[in-house]
């Protein structure tokens, strides 16, 4: 399973780069579909698997966006960097997660697309990740079962000093020209003015082919 995924991963990701994530399964026995890998519950066993499955989803991800954002700021700037991921980072990652069937997105409470908002359980996850953050304490990936039964793994996501050309804040660490570009392309950004080292928002990996019957793990 593991070398499958590296490859599907890596040749998507060598094609493009950025998240968001598309749900889809059933929750009800008579509706789960053949290929739907049912568990009674989250065991030791499966979260481990998870575990490891998650992390190398998100750092193949990771890994993704950033060479694709660099190769973009060494070719055209901050500004055409900003345009590539508007444009590019929705549809590859809607592949990705196609191609895996797995949700793959990224979500914030200060986000600067709508459609990686927040939304539900997500926001007391993410409260946690930032009490830890404020107590000094390292940030710990977790699986967490959704509303649909499917198990979920979550990656803290923090402010490096690179993001601050598009996340710092503006006309200081985000340059004029790029700060006005951004409010055009995302007239309802939130994200801006953090600092490195800083909660930005979480990976939300979804295995959409598992099912926990008991969803309290």
């Amino acid at each position: 399973m593991k070398s499958v995924l590296l490859v599907v991963i890596t040749t998507l990701f060598l094609i493009t780069s950025c998240g968001h994530q598309v749900e889809k399964s059933n929750t009800t026995e008579t509706t789960v579909d053949p290929n739907m890998k049912v568990f009674p519950a989250l065991n030791d066993s499966l979260h481990k698997e998870l575990m490891v499955q998650g992390a190398i989803l998100v750092h193949k991800a990771m890994f993704g966006i950033k060479s694709n954002l660099l190769d973009a700021m060494k070719k055209g700037g901050p500004q055409y960097a900003l345009e590539f991921c508007n444009l590019e980072a929705i549809p590859i990652t809607d592949s990705l997660a196609d191609a895996l069937q797995v949700g793959v997105k990224r979500i914030a409470k200060k986000y600067r697309n709508p459609d990686n908002e927040m939304k539900g359980a997500e926001n007391k996850i993410y409260k946690e990740y930032i009490m830890n953050y404020i107590a000094g304490q390292p940030p710990k990936t977790r699986v967490e079962i959704d509303a649909n039964g499917h198990p979920v793994y979550y990656k803290l996501i923090d402010v490096k000093q690179e993001c601050l050309v598009c996340h710092g804040r503006p006309d200081v660490e985000i340059p004029s020209d790029v700060a006005k570009r951004i409010k055009e392309l995302y007239p309802n950004d939130l994200a801006t003015d953090f600092a490195v080292g800083q909660p930005r928002g979480m990976w939300a990996i979804t295995f959409n082919d598992i099912l926990i019957q008991n969803k309290k793990p």
